[in-house]
């Protein structure tokens, strides 16, 4: 198993794992936990950028537990904290291969994403920019608690290139796990 040690900055600025995460082991749980608890401290935090955080910093854990599945394939994962433009995150394939990751967080988690109102189109953008040198990135991949990406966007825009894990993927690898909660609530204690 790759290193589970979460490093995004959320680790430092949630101020109440044990309200987050005792007790949870959905993510349907943890999202209005932490949406919730986002609005609680207004002075201290933006909301939407304390949810955000939140959501990157389940999505690093994910990625450090799950980073080896055929349904992610993502290893030596780094977070991006400064001058995010639309990369939230990269690590490498199993061949060697850069692969950018974006997170995107939303209280409605029936939403369906699209490349404008959602900013997709930085990530992509970000993606071969930044990290593809010579050539186009190939391996890009959002995760988001939102259903999925819009078809039209995701096929016709990007052509097939972004691979969408979303809340029914997130589900299925997270609900009712109990090795992952729990050590979630660990690393986010281990300050």
């Amino acid at each position: 198993m790759s290193n589970t040690k979460i490093t995004h900055s959320f680790k430092y600025d949630c101020y109440d794992v044990d309200y987050l995460l005792n007790d949870c082991l959905k993510l349907s749980t943890f999202m209005n936990r932490l949406r919730k608890q986002s609005y609680e401290e207004p002075n201290r935090f933006d909301p939407d950028v304390y949810f955000g955080n939140g959501f990157e910093a389940l999505g690093e854990y994910f990625i450090r537990t799950h980073g080896l599945m055929k349904e992610v394939q993502i290893k030596d994962y780094v977070p991006v904290e400064v001058s995010d433009f639309g990369v939230d995150g990269y690590g490498y394939t199993g061949s060697g291969e850069i692969a950018t990751v974006q997170f995107k967080a939303r209280s409605n988690s029936d939403s369906i994403l699209t490349a404008n109102r959602d900013h997709i189109s930085n990530f992509v953008a970000h993606s071969h920019s930044k990290y593809g040198g010579d050539s186009k990135v190939k391996h890009m991949t959002l995760i988001t608690n939102a259903q999925d990406l819009h078809h039209a966007v995701a096929e016709s825009m990007y052509a097939g290139e972004v691979r969408v894990i979303g809340n029914r993927d997130l589900r299925g690898f997270l609900d009712n796990n109990p090795m992952f909660w729990p050590g979630l609530r660990d690393e986010l204690k281990c300050k």
